[in-house]
């Protein structure tokens, strides 16, 4: 209901990660028998279309995600064949958080599973949109697999090309259900991977990111974590570390974000492809804060042309808080 009081109209769902797989999919109903935290913690067929129907009522669309290749590990429990360097250990060396596990996609069977899982799931929803994510690949993690490596030389395939066939036959797959992909930005900045002209790049790991993506003439979803990741500042991550800290700090104030300037860096043909923007975090933290992100999108600049103005914006916020 948040989201549509400020017009923000579309909620990015990432719906399994390597920790748990709560998504129960029918092509393949062990992945949530295995990999749900219990079995009444899962999102069923029908969830996932009444929730696809209620934020339709609210003018909201869904785009669901299944991360790959990279935060799978969960998969492993189901398909243990099909994931490299699973709960590999220091985890810090294999993954950008625990447990490491990716999937193995020199491997036929993966890729041809994955093809099959993103297919199955972006069927359920009635969104143009899905997202293979694409973020956070470990290459060491691949390069001390050994079965991997095996695969590879066995194909002559360089990481790359084997990389970029996989992103074929998955993104193939969408089209035959027709979907549109979305990816995070390593896929264009990191791999270079071969992409639809109609993919949508999600820019997050800086603002700066969105001239280069630009350049490469893909549409943006303009979410970057030094403005929109609103769970930054709120302490350690990953619970066991005292020393650590939320690896975004520092706190995002909705004034900061009030300040942001989407189409900053880009030429004017290039800010056409700005979609929107995609904060980040749960519900207890995102509100009110979310809503500076939506005004900068819908307004940009004020009546007279200058920038938003925070003093005038708190009022208006206040009372969203209280409607809350």
């Amino acid at each position: 209901m948040a989201m549509s009081y400020v017009k923000m109209s579309m909620f990015h769902w990432h719906v399994v990660d390597s920790q748990s797989f709560p998504l129960v999919v029918d092509a393949f109903p062990e992945l949530a028998q295995m990999g749900a935290y219990s079995a009444d913690k899962v999102y069923t067929t029908e969830d996932v279309r009444d929730i696809v129907s209620y934020a339709a009522q609210l003018g909201i669309d869904v785009l669901m995600e299944i991360d790959m290749p990279g935060h799978m590990d969960i998969i492993s429990l189901a398909y243990p064949e099909y994931i490299a360097c699973s709960e590999g250990v220091p985890w810090a060396t294999y993954a950008n958080e625990p447990p490491s596990g990716q999937l193995r996609f020199t491997t036929s069977e993966a890729v041809d599973f994955a093809s099959c899982l993103v297919s199955s799931v972006a069927d359920t929803s009635s969104s143009s949109y899905f997202s293979t994510g694409g973020d956070e690949i470990n290459t060491l993690c691949y390069e001390d697999d050994e079965q991997f490596q095996q695969e590879l030389s066995a194909t002559g395939a360089t990481f790359d090309s084997a990389f970029d066939a996989f992103i074929q036959q998955v993104h193939g797959s969408l089209a035959e259900v027709n979907k549109i992909p979305v990816v995070w930005e390593e896929m264009v900045l990191n791999h270079n991977v071969t992409l639809s002209n109609e993919t949508i790049v999600i820019v997050w790991t800086a603002s700066e990111n969105a001239a280069k993506v630009a350049e490469r003439n893909f549409r943006i979803v303009h979410g970057p974590s030094d403005y929109f990741y609103l769970d930054c500042g709120a302490g350690e991550w990953l619970g066991n570390w005292p020393a650590g800290n939320s690896w975004c700090d520092p706190f995002k104030t909705w004034q900061h974000a009030y300040t942001f300037d989407p189409l900053a860096n880009l030429t004017s043909d290039q800010a056409s492809l700005v979609m929107g923007d995609d904060p980040q975090s749960l519900d207890s933290t995102v509100w009110p804060r979310a809503a500076s992100s939506a005004e900068t999108f819908w307004t940009a600049t004020q009546a007279d042309g200058s920038a938003l103005d925070v003093n005038t914006a708190l009022p208006r916020l206040q009372e969203l808080r209280y409607r809350l």
